[in-house]
């Protein structure tokens, strides 16, 4: 089956290798060969319901039998204003829009040309530079990735990126530490100057890029504090984080700092419909609505999938999954720490809610990268041959991993199950390991 173009080998396997799913139902997804799959990775980060809900489903079909698209230039629908009211419902008085666009990379660039548009119609033409942590991962489409630190998947765009974007990841000052610290962002108002800057876009906790990595409450406040004090918006990337993924609605409010601008993307219609939205602040063009300016694309904010969006928000919020969320941590947490425990070869666990990854130690990841596979992949390989589907990540030596993320509606069973199976995976990678003198 070769239609399709994957990303190579991105899930431990080559994509020539992929077995065809044909259904898939709650936390699994069935191949045509009928054998089932733990969706520990959500698909990857998106499935935070869980695979073909009856209720969801359901909306969709009734929604398609009335209408599933007209053009927002066009036409208004209830739909979209009833998505509207809830998002904002969630996001509170601090946030006065929605702008709609059809993935998490279309709405990080959203938000960079609201920044730099507010700043223009400030007068503030010379903010022409979005600080951004070194590493992360904010979308696959041009602009967003000129803004990403994630080097394997910017390469080749460099000179298109110096022409249309003014970017600086903030790295690590310290070689053993993983993401940049208070000191480090300060320095890099200082280095840049803070009358350039135009935006800071963080993750709350990271995905691809950094393993779940966390960006520390108090290095996310003083983020903040210095958005305030030189005029600059702060942006926070919550595709993969927001509703609910890391025990709460979004990712910034574990730091109790409040954005100008958010992206969402995934949990937003858990994938069952392509949607994408950045919520903007109250601070942001302040007196005029992006409505009002050439934003959005042809499909964006269409019925079909602001109905399916609403239905997604509306079970996320009945069934109280960030409160799941976070009640689960803890339960993976110990079992991923155990884990750590038992094989040499991973590091300490990483993540809020459920999203948490495994990292791999630096010298066993670049002993396997030597001999030809990634370790992420193996473990993600050795996985999936158990019937458990995960996702490697990392664009640091020190950000190595495996993430483990399953749907917030996993059954204390299933989780159980999810676990065994990766501790069976595990087992046979610390075999191949030691057979090649890894150990």
């Amino acid at each position: 089956m070769t239609t399709v173009a994957p990303s190579p080998g991105r899930a431990g396997i080559p994509a020539s290798a992929l077995p065809v799913a044909v259904r898939a139902r709650g936390v699994r997804v069935y191949d045509e060969d009928g054998r089932g799959y733990i969706d520990g990775s959500s698909g990857p980060i998106c499935v935070n319901i869980g695979h073909s809900v009856p209720e969801i489903l359901k909306v969709m079909r009734e929604q398609a039998e009335e209408i599933t698209f007209v053009h927002r230039s066009q036409f208004a629908h209830r739909a979209v204003e009833a998505l509207t009211s809830e998002i904002l419902s969630i996001t509170g008085s601090d946030f006065r829009e929605v702008v709609y666009t059809n993935s998490g990379s279309e709405a990080t660039e959203t938000a960079l040309r609201l920044a730099m548009l507010h700043h223009h119609r400030n007068g503030q033409r010379q903010r022409d530079v979005v600080l951004t942590q070194f590493p992360s991962y904010h979308g696959m489409t041009a602009g967003a990735l000129g803004v990403s630190g994630h080097p394997a998947r910017r390469a080749g765009l460099e000179p298109l990126h110096d022409r249309t974007a003014s970017t600086l990841p903030v790295s690590s000052s310290d070689p053993e530490r993983l993401l940049p610290d208070a000191g480090d962002w300060e320095r890099a108002f200082a280095e840049v100057g803070p009358d350039r800057v135009a935006a800071v876009m963080v993750e709350p906790v990271g995905g691809a890029s950094s393993g779940a990595a966390e960006l520390p409450d108090s290095v996310f406040r003083r983020i903040e504090e210095l958005c305030r004090e030189h005029g600059a918006l702060l942006i926070s990337d919550e595709v993969m984080t927001g509703f609910g993924r890391v025990g709460q609605w979004f990712g910034y409010r574990r730091a109790n700092v409040v954005p100008d601008l958010i992206v969402t993307g995934k949990g937003l219609s858990a994938g069952y419909t392509p949607i994408g939205a950045c919520v903007v602040g109250q601070r942001v063009l302040a007196g005029q609505s992006a409505a009002d300016l050439a934003f959005g694309h042809t499909m964006s904010g269409n019925p079909l999938s602001a109905a399916t969006a609403l239905a997604v928000l509306q079970f996320t919020r009945e069934h109280r999954l960030p409160e799941r969320a976070e009640q689960l941590h803890q339960v993976a947490r110990a079992r991923l720490t155990a884990l750590s425990s038992e094989f040499s070869f991973l590091g300490e666990p990483r993540g809020r809610g459920l999203l948490q990854a495994l990292s791999v130690n630096r010298e066993h990841a670049a002993a396997a990268k030597r001999s030809g596979t990634p370790l992420p992949q193996l473990i993600c390989t050795r996985a999936r041959e158990r019937g458990l589907i995960l996702y490697p990540a990392g664009a640091h030596d020190l950000a190595q991993s495996v993430l483990i993320a399953p749907p917030l509606t996993i059954g204390c069973a299933d989780l159980d199950l999810l676990f065994t199976k990766l501790e069976s995976a595990l087992r046979a990678v610390a075999t191949e390991l030691a057979e090649g003198g890894e150990s």
